[in-house]
């Protein structure tokens, strides 16, 4: 939550200062490089100091950075800021979804899956609601981040540590995991691209396109609600249905969301609509990704898988804000939607090559029946 808080915030906070698309999309990717390079560490991590620990050591560091972001208005410090905060926001991501993955009975994985991305879609949706009432200025966005960060240590409290366990010779690494299931790594990639540059880059394409601050800061929670609400029918429907079909319904919803977002920029309830069904399904190509990841792998392979995703997550998070910024700054505010339905594109384009449907050598396949 308190990343959909703070990602539109300092873009705001730049766009106020009149500083370039560029700029603005650059700050944005910052966490990207955080989260990629933490990947590496958190299977090693997760191995020698279980789940919870680790867990508990990134909520505390996330809330000594928005502590630090709150006094500083220092350019280079909310870049060191985002970087740290991407790094420790990493691991808490890998290790949460790794431990709910490994204890998902596989008949109701794609619902499972669903719910959790329905419950983190939600935070990302309360952040902007959040920012379009207390607004760009002030300490108030940061002491609601801060006191919405110390509610997350008390369930830590309450459970037992965790390590993942089985495996102990993984069969591939980080990097040889793009051979292992490359349209898993498409898919994380490409749905990073997206969802760094609509967070980072979303509210500022509002503004250029003529919409006031408040209403370009709904835009996100639109979207966000979408990407919340969406996911548990489409867990359902991947534990049905042809996951990769899924996936490819997700892509085509992207394309068209794209198609249409310069035609209803100015006509707010249809935009809101369209934001709700546009990034709600291609939002859900990562609850099938996560999904097919806990049906093939298991203990540290499922940690390796994992942690991967945080790799790709990273390198696609900091090429989307960039590109979308460039993409604004030659074609104007319809720079970005162009570079959604493209991103869109290629995921298609990917799903459609049989090689890259490709899963490890044992494969779990448990259908439910309706």
């Amino acid at each position: 939550m308190t990343f959909s808080i703070y990602s539109p915030l300092l873009s705001l906070l730049l766009e106020q200062r009149g500083a370039s698309n560029f700029l603005i999309g650059s700050l944005a990717t910052t966490p990207a490089i955080g989260v990629m390079l933490s990947s590496f560490f958190v299977p090693y991590f997760l191995k020698m100091a279980g789940g919870r620990k680790l867990l508990l050591v990134g909520v505390f560091v996330e809330i000594l950075l928005i502590i630090w972001l709150m006094l500083t208005d220092k350019l280079l410090a909310w870049f060191v800021i985002r970087f740290l905060g991407g790094f420790s926001g990493g691991i808490v991501f890998v290790v949460s979804e790794t431990w709910l993955n490994e204890i998902t009975p596989e008949s109701l994985r794609g619902r499972v899956i669903g719910l959790y991305n329905t419950m983190l879609g939600l935070s990302f949706a309360i952040g902007p609601l959040v920012l379009s009432m207390t607004g760009i200025e002030g300490h108030l966005p940061f002491l609601i981040g801060i006191g919405l960060m110390s509610i997350a240590i008390a369930p830590l409290l309450l459970v037992n540590n965790y390590s993942p366990d089985g495996l102990e010779s993984p069969t591939f690494n980080i990097l040889s995991f793009v051979r292992v299931a490359p349209l898993l790594v498409v898919a994380v990639f490409v749905l990073a691209l997206k969802e760094m540059a609509s967070v980072g880059l979303l509210p500022v394409y509002g503004v250029r396109s003529g919409l006031t601050e408040a209403t370009a800061a709904l835009m996100l929670f639109f979207a966000a609600i979408g990407s919340a609400v969406l996911q548990f029918p489409i867990g359902w429907l991947g534990d049905y249905f042809s996951r990769v079909g899924v996936m490819v319904v997700c892509g085509l919803v992207g394309i068209a969301g794209a198609v249409v977002m310069p035609f209803v920029i100015m006509v707010p309830w249809l935009l809101f609509l369209t934001l709700f069904v546009w990034m709600g399904f291609f939002a859900g190509v990562y609850t099938i990704t996560l999904t097919l990841a806990g049906q093939w792998f298991r203990g540290n392979e499922l940690a390796i898988a994992i942690a991967s995703f945080g790799v790709f997550w990273g390198l696609g998070g900091l090429a989307g804000p960039v590109i979308a910024g460039y993409s604004m700054d030659v074609w104007g505010p319809n720079g970005f939607p162009l570079m959604m339905g493209a991103s869109a594109t290629l995921f298609i384009v990917f799903c459609m090559v049989p090689r890259f449907r490709r899963a490890p050598r044992t494969v779990v396949v448990v259908r439910s029946t309706p």
